[in-house]
């Protein structure tokens, strides 16, 4: 049986077993949104062995995104993520299915988008809840799990949804009125007290304002690379739950997973909104205290825009 899976493969062998090799090989993961998260996240599930990948992403690289993603050098700046992701997983000696949606994840598309999928990644922005709604719906109706993969300071965190149960849904977890319509939802402010559940005790409180003033969410590559390794090791989870072997299942909602390469800590957070407000009241009181480093982010990044 091992001379069916290529050579790429070998090094895998010892963690895990040939059944869950195949069972990656099997999968279909499709991936709205391959910029920081996703990008990273997509890359290791090809590099694991996942036979076909859907990336969904409308932007293009920019300057900005060279802190933290490999992809973005400068020949790639100005050129659609979705089709770099698509360019380097190519090079890889693997035998990788990428299908491109370079318009991103729309209401014509999705459904094209999510058909035959094992697994939906959503790494389109939160500030765009309607996008993370059209997801959702569109998971549960094919009865597809949804796995929601962030990058927090030094410190990555995930969860998924069930496919077949609203309870702890996406939707219910953003304070999302059951039924709304899209073009609502596109106007509802993000809660971040519902996106956010871990805040990192060694953040910066100016920052933290700037951000729930509607500032962009900083992102460094080291949080990027713990949430891709948290992230895809909750996806290997989901891939081979079939596979037989005893292996954890993987964390639903409203639990989270967390991980901080920074405090050394991880864990799962059960509250994910008492947990913020933790963070928040540890944050304000240490900034108080002197105790925190202090960024540049609300006043340099806010200049940078202007």
């Amino acid at each position: 049986m091992r001379d069916k899976f290529p050579i790429a493969d070998s090094r895998n062998y010892g963690f895990w077993n040939e059944n869950e090799q195949s069972r990656l090989h099997d999968s279909t993961v499709a991936i709205a949104g391959v910029g920081g998260d996703g990008f990273q996240l997509g890359y290791k599930l090809a590099m694991m062995g996942v036979g076909r990948l859907k990336v969904a992403d409308p932007e293009v690289f920019e300057p900005e995104n060279s802190n933290r993603v490999l992809a973005a050098t400068e020949p790639n700046c100005g050129r659609n993520k979705a089709e770099v992701f698509q360019e380097m997983v190519s090079a890889l000696p693997r035998d990788v299915k990428i299908d491109v949606y370079n318009d991103g994840v729309t209401p014509d598309n999705i459904d094209d988008f999510m058909d035959g999928v094992d697994l939906i990644l959503d790494e389109s922005e939160l500030r765009y809840l309607h996008i993370g709604t059209m997801i959702a719906r569109t998971a549960l109706k094919n009865n597809i799990p949804s796995l929601l993969v962030m990058n927090i300071g030094f410190a990555g965190v995930a969860t998924s949804f069930k496919p077949d149960t609203v309870t702890n849904g996406f939707e219910e977890l953003m304070g999302i009125p059951k039924g709304m319509p899209l073009d609502e939802v596109a106007d509802l402010k993000l809660d971040y007290s519902r996106a956010i559940p871990y805040i990192p005790a060694y953040g910066d409180f100016d920052t933290f304002k700037a951000v729930i003033d509607g500032a962009p969410l900083p992102s460094i590559s080291q949080g990027v690379d713990v949430a891709s390794a948290v992230g895809s090791t909750e996806a290997f989870l989901h891939l081979t739950a079939e596979a037989g072997n005893k292996r954890k299942t993987p964390t639903w909602s409203n639990r989270f997973r967390y991980m901080d390469a920074y405090t050394n800590k991880s864990g799962i957070i059960k509250h994910p909104r008492l947990s913020y407000y933790k963070g928040v009241a540890t944050i304000v009181g240490r900034s108080v205290l002197n105790r925190n480093p202090k960024a540049s982010y609300s006043t340099q990044e806010r200049e940078n825009r202007q």
